[in-house]
Order: C-alpha cells, then structure tokens, then sequence
C-alpha cells in the first residue's frame, strides 16, 4: 500500500540514521588502523593519524546522533515511536530531558556518548599508549553503536533505532489509523514518561551511572594494552587516575539511585537489594579491590595478578550488568529491568567478546606473574591484600545471587530467588562489612612493608576502646540490641576512629588524604545504614473505626477522614486538603503537637498519587527530614471521591548519618582522583 503521509518529518530521523551507521563503521575502521600502527612498523604515522582521524568522525557522529534524537523529542514528533512512546506535551521541560534515556535505544546512546567522548580525552593522553589503548575503545564503540542500528540480517536482529517511525512497528497498516495519509492529526500526544522517572534525580543518576560504565572501560583498555606491548607495569600509573575518576562516578550513579529509590518508592529506604542495583554495585565492589591490588602491586608483585583480573573483570561485569538488565531474563524479579526487545544474542556476543579478550591475554601471559618478595604479615599491603579479598567474596556472594534467573535460563533448573531479598542479603553481606571494617582500622596503622608487633598494638588500642565505649550507652539506651549489629557498629566506629586518628596524627607516612577521606566516608556510610534500618519502624497504625480487612493493612496503615485528627506516634495527624496537578493528586497531611490543649502545626508533608491514563498509578511518598531522623509518609489506598486516604508512615532515625557517609565518601574519591590525575597528567610520560 503506496501511501503519501502527510506532516511527517523524515529528514531528521534520515540523518539520524546515517549518522548512527556513520559511527558504527568509523569504530570499525579505527580500530583496524589502530590495529595496523601497532603491529605493522612501516608507514606508521600513516596508520596513526588515519585512526585518530576516523575516531574523531565517529565521536563527532555520536555527538550528531544525541543531538538529532534530542531534537526529535523537544520538537514533540510523535511519528517516531521513541518519541511517542517516551514523551508527552504535558511533560515539564526539567523531565524532558530524561526521555532521552528512558528506553534502551536512548541509555545505549548515552553509553556510547559518554564513550566517544573520554576517547577524544584519551587521544591526547595516552601517549605512547595510545594505539592498543584506542584499538579496544573503538572495538568497545563498535558493539554500543551496533545496538543502534536497528536492522535485522539473516534472520537476527542487530540493534534499535531510535530514529524507527511509530508506523513501521506493526506488521500492516490496514485498518489501522496509520492507513490514512494524515493520521498524525490523530495522534494528539505521545504515551509519557513513566510516572516514577518523573523525579529530578532521575534527570541526574542515569548519565553519572554510564558515565561510571564508560569510564570502567579505560582500565580494562590499559590492562589489555599492557599485554600487548608486553609492558606490565607502567599501565598501572597510567590507569590509576582512570580507576578513581570510574569509582567516583560509578559511586556517586548508584547513591544518587538510591536517592531517587528513598523520595519516589514505596518501600522507605534507599536499597532493596534488587536485581539491578545489584548488578550496578557489583562492577563499583571489584574495581575497589581491583585498585587495591593496583596500589600493592607497585610493592608486591604478587598483587598483580590480581590486580588484572578484577580490573579487566569489571568492565566485564559491567557488560554482564547490561545483559542482566536488558536481555529480559530479570523481567519476573525486578520491577527496574527492560524487556526482551529481541538483542539477547547481540548483548550477549559483546560480553563474550570482552570476557574471552580478558580470559586469553591473562592466560597466555599468566607465567609472567610471579612473587619478588616474601610476605610480610605485619604490613599495609598484606592486610589491604586481604581486604581486597573479603570484598571480592562480598560481590561474587551478591553476583551468584542475582545471577539464578541466568543458571535457571541456561540449565532448565528451578531455583528460586530468596524470598526475604533484603533480609538475606543482609545477612550474608553483614560479616563481609564487618571484617572490611576490621581491615580498614588495621591498616590506619600499618606502614609499608614490616611493622614492629608492640608499637602496632598500642596504636590499635586507643581506637579500640573508644569504639567499645561509645558503642556501651548505644547498647543500653536500645539503639542496637542484635549480636551481630553491635559488633558490626563497634568495628566501623573503631574503623572510624583509626583514620580520624590516622588523619590528625600523621601515623602513616606519606599522609594520604584522598584514602582516609574515602575510608572514613565509607564506615560512616556503613554505620549509618546499621542504625537507620535496625531502628526504622512503622508509625501508622489503624486507630480509626473502619475496618481495612487485613491484619497487617490494620497494623500498618492509618485511615484519615478529610479535616479529621487521629493520633499516631507522638503526633496528632490530620488530612486537610488535595490538589490536583495533572494526573497528580497531592495530598496535605499535617502533623501537629498538643500542649495544654493547644494544638501546634509542627509540619505538613505532601504525599501524592500520580494516575497515569496508560500506566496506571504511582504513589510518590513525602519526607520530612529532622538532624536525627525522617518522617517518611505515602498514600496507601485513595478513594474514587477523594474523602479519605489511607496512609503509611515509617520514621527513619540517623538517616543523615548515612548520606553523611555518602557524600564523604564521594568526596574521598574526588580527592584522590584529583591527586593521582594531578601526579600523572603533569608527568611527560
């Protein structure tokens, strides 16, 4: 059926599609002149600046590629079904911007942006390096733009296109409204964002996560390129800075994921051990001790070994990550996972690809590994060795969970996922914490190489005894009562004191501000996390007259009629009011204190349902955040005429300690990225 549409845009979406086989057979091509100035010594300048010039118009398409798909979006043309199917009108233009990476079209796009972008950073930094370092980014840049192109070839589909018009996804158009030339009069609006992506940190933690992706294939690059040129030192100075600048924004992705978890879901906390966030933190847990190993290899050859593995393993698992969350094998355990759009043997080649590149160059070289010096018990690196390893244990625990779904997939087995997610994690990550902790406090007070066992001792003791002391009134007053939560609050306080100690008192020489900044960050972090969630309760409970017909719905929730007041928690609460935004209702429920009869608005907090025309609704929680704890409250159950809510409170104490912890931490990595970078970068080498 011949049909001449009218209205439609074509040329934008043409030229989107150039662009994307543009970039795609640019990163082929660069790589094989890449290829060819390493291991062809004749005309090589020639094979060089070709390479670099070919990388440059592949970066140059990607960038041409976001641009036009932004374009597409702002300017609202519904003909192409990525538009259509992730934007509206009604959309705020702060959420416009995260259309782009809602699907998977768009977050591959963002992957490979960021990608070509640190690859012109690396084409004036590496140097010598550059050839097999811009050899595995360009094969890297030729599978993430592969799933762009959205063809299919002998019976196997090769990518999405962003750029596929919204009437070439059915089969025929008979009958359908795409059978009339101006069906696009038709189409009003487009389907919108998932109601849940409609939250500022959803604008910001997806493109720091990739960011931190793409930045974990910059060590994975050097390691390999090391082999190559048979050169198996020098690549951990130069990757070093990579590391970091990779654990900071791969960090600061997945706390900034957690941050979106605690203000838009349900369930009133910041981490549920889900599928996906699992496979995000996995890849963060190795390339800590991946840096570790890098950090002792340098004094240790033992070390580097190790160090190869887990740094050309997380990018690896970063790939595996991708798999996990876009193949569709997660789509019955997670709620945050794609669907199978049919890319399960593309996704599945490009991790194959880079684990057997990882797999062959440790295998062939493995007998230049080889220890030039003797252990030593009593020092830093042995003991940071060793915690290196504790946190390996942690994220293989964490990745064997979450990996079930694959092993039931590929050997027809029945196993089920652990039922109680959050309670099982934390049961098996509880030790693992604790032991890094211990790790952490020990080596505060080692130097390199060997200590003298007395002096080491008396230094451990000060902290130590702080530690049990502060952790004495906590117990006492019911702060932490479980075994296993005082002695895990006692090793991160100890933890904690030892590099508070190890930072005003110079024990360890040269002072390292980035690490003790990081380490501290990191155990209050975990500290944190222990008091909030062994002390977060429920404060809702049913006090009114009406029956919600179920005991946990009667213990947990609380009924409000409109302008009535019942009690809760030290809290008089009261339903005053609604106004609806959209498709969002919010709700105004205030918190009051009576003193001598007097009632006092302490605070109101704003809960909110979003009733999505397609996605049905979303229930957006309202926090209240205090020095010492949070009032966490949603709607649970809203009634068609709107005279009453049902509502779930939780408070959350020393919530603050915890974020505390976060952006402590990410302010470590910072510094020692800065630091290394500053150190490498004005080297000539």
């Amino acid at each position: 059926m011949n049909i001449q549409y009218i209205g439609e845009h074509l040329l934008p979406g043409e030229m989107g599609k150039f662009f994307v086989w543009l970039g795609f057979g640019t990163a082929i091509l660069a790589a094989i002149f890449y290829s060819l100035d390493f291991y062809r010594k004749d005309n090589r300048r020639i094979w060089l600046n070709s390479a670099r010039a070919l990388y440059v118009v592949h970066a140059i398409s990607i960038i041409s590629v976001a641009v036009v798909l932004y374009f597409l979006i702002f300017k609202h043309y519904f003909e192409y079904s990525y538009v259509w199917q992730y934007s509206s009108k009604e959309l705020p233009m702060k959420y416009i911007v995260s259309c782009f990476w809602a699907g998977q079209e768009g977050s591959f796009l963002v992957w490979a942006l960021w990608q070509a972008l640190i690859g012109l950073v690396l084409l004036r930094l590496a140097r010598k390096w550059e050839s097999p370092v811009m050899l595995i980014f360009s094969i890297s840049q030729a599978f993430v733009t592969s799933m762009l192109l959205g063809v299919t070839w002998f019976g196997v589909k090769i990518g999405a296109s962003p750029f596929e018009l919204l009437r070439s996804t059915i089969d025929t158009v008979e009958g359908t409204i795409f059978a009339m030339p101006n069906y696009l009069t038709m189409v009003g609006d487009g389907n919108g964002l998932n109601p849940l992506l409609e939250n500022i940190w959803m604008t910001i933690h997806p493109p720091i996560l990739f960011l931190g992706y793409a930045l974990a294939l910059v060590p994975f690059s050097y390691a390999i390129a090391s082999f190559m040129k048979k050169d198996y030192h020098t690549w951990i100075g130069r990757a070093l800075p990579w590391t970091l600048f990779a654990l900071l924004m791969l960090g600061a992705g997945i706390l900034l994921g957690g941050a979106w978890a605690y203000v838009s879901l349900t369930f009133g906390g910041f981490w549920s051990w889900d599928p996906v966030e699992n496979s995000s933190l996995v890849p963060w847990m190795t390339l800590v001790a991946g840096l570790h190993f890098m950090l002792i290899s340098r004094r240790q050859n033992y070390a580097l070994l190790a160090a190869y593995i887990l740094i050309t393993l997380s990018y690896v698992l970063v790939l595996y990550a991708s798999f996990l969350t876009r193949s569709g094998v997660l789509a019955d355990t997670s709620a945050h996972s794609f669907g199978d759009n049919g890319m399960t043997l593309q996704l599945l080649v490009y991790l194959l690809v880079f684990f057997g590149m990882m797999v062959v160059m440790i295998a062939v070289n493995f007998r230049k590994f080889h220890s030039s010096k003797e252990d030593i018990l009593l020092s830093r690196e042995f003991w940071m060795f060793i915690g290196a390893i504790i946190m390996v244990l942690a994220a293989f625990q964490i990745v064997f969970t979450t990996s079930i779904p694959v092993f039931n997939s590929l050997f027809h087995t029945g196993i089920a996922p652990p039922v109680d997610r959050v309670g099982f994690y934390n049961r098996w990550q509880m030790p693992y914490a604790l032991l890094i902790a211990g790790f952490i406090a020990f080596s505060q007070f080692l130097t390199y190489n060997s200590n003298e066992p007395g002096q080491f001792l008396k230094k451990l003791l000060i902290p130590l005894i702080a530690a049990i002391v502060i952790c004495i009134p906590m117990v006492v007053a019911g702060v932490i009562t479980q075994l296993n939560f005082i002695l895990l609050v006692v090793f991160t306080l100890f933890a904690l004191l030892s590099s508070i100690y190890n930072m005003l008192f110079l024990v360890t020489k040269p002072r390292n501000i980035g690490a003790i900044t990081t380490h501290i960050g990191f155990v209050i972090f975990v500290l944190g996390t222990v008091l909030t969630f062994s002390n977060s309760k429920v404060i809702s409970t049913n006090t009114s007259k009406f029956d919600l017909g179920d005991r946990q719905a009667n213990a947990e929730n609380l009924v409000l009629m409109r302008n009535d007041t019942l009690y809760m928690n030290g809290f008089y609460v009261s339903y005053v009011s609604n106004r609806v935004q959209g498709n969002t209702t919010v709700y105004r429920v205030d918190f009051l204190t009576r003193k001598k009869g007097v009632s006092h608005l302490e605070f109101s907090l704003h809960p909110s349902v979003n009733v999505h025309p397609k996605m049905g609704a979303v229930y957006n929680p309202d926090t209240r955040h205090f020095l010492g704890r949070d009032y966490y409250t949603y709607i649970a159950t809203v009634s068609k005429e709107p005279d009453y809510i049902v509502i779930k409170a939780i408070m959350n104490p020393y919530i603050n300690i915890l974020w505390l912890g976060s952006v402590v931490m990410t302010l470590g990595f910072a510094i020692a990225f800065v630091r290394r970078a500053r150190r490498r970068w004005q080297g000539n080498s």
